[in-house]
């Protein structure tokens, strides 16, 4: 596989996927018969890779079969490093960099290298590529960024109950026994759901105004910003 690879394989990069926090990759096997990249994914699933289905190329010349995901990139290029002759750089810098001991821009330049060496093909990207980060770094990164524009959104655009509203009918409930059907006649301004929503039923979350998504699951909070801080705690 490691010498199929050398001849008829790259290494994929996504030009547009999570910029600039981390780099999308993927190995791809290229061959023009069906039944040899048939046989080439079947012996990847075989052996535990994940692969897609096999695809015709943009120009329906020839057929290719994609290794993506992470997990299954690394274990495939693991594999084959040890038999690799001409894309042996370009795997140790994939792994390097799937292992945080490069950051995205040094692996950019270590691919960069080979295509001025004539190892690998150049390939044009649509964009330009600025990964400063390990990728464990720029995977946090992405995901608090990602947090942080979903929780502002929801505050925004989704927020239901006041916060003084928030603690007296989880008290009311938990602490005084009222029923949701005592809170719904008292809070005639929430609906049924919004009710259910602040006692931790349903969907276990809801908008608290000022304050954005609540974790409601925990019954021993009232306070929505201390509920808030908790929640965040647990992400």
């Amino acid at each position: 596989m490691a010498g199929y690879f050398d001849g008829d394989g790259n290494i994929g990069i996504s030009d547009v996927s999570n910029r600039p926090y981390k780099i999308s990759l993927s190995v791809v096997f290229i061959d023009q018969p069906i039944d040899q990249i048939a046989n080439v994914r079947d012996f990847l699933r075989n052996n535990g890779v994940k692969t897609r289905n096999t695809l015709k190329t943009s120009k329906g010349t020839a057929n290719i079969v994609v290794v993506g995901g992470f997990e299954s990139v690394k274990k495939i290029l693991k594999a084959m490093l040890p038999y690799l002759c001409k894309k042996e750089n370009e795997v140790k810098a994939v792994i390097d960099y799937f292992e945080d001991r490069i950051t995205g821009n040094e692996l950019m330049t270590i691919l960069q290298q080979e295509v001025e060496a004539g190892r690998r093909e150049r390939r044009p990207h649509q964009v330009a590529l600025n990964v400063p980060y390990t990728r464990s770094r720029g995977l946090a990164l992405m995901k608090a960024n990602r947090k942080a524009r979903l929780r502002d959104a929801f505050g925004r655009f989704r927020s239901k109950v006041t916060p003084e509203d928030f603690a007296r009918i989880r008290e009311e409930h938990f602490e005084q026994g009222k029923q949701q059907t005592d809170l719904m006649s008292k809070y005639p301004q929430y609906s049924k759901e919004t009710i259910r929503r602040v006692l931790g039923r349903d969907r276990g979350y809801v908008g608290v105004k000022g304050v954005g998504r609540v974790d409601t699951t925990d019954i021993t909070l009232r306070d929505a910003l201390r509920a808030h801080h908790r929640a965040e705690e647990w992400c």
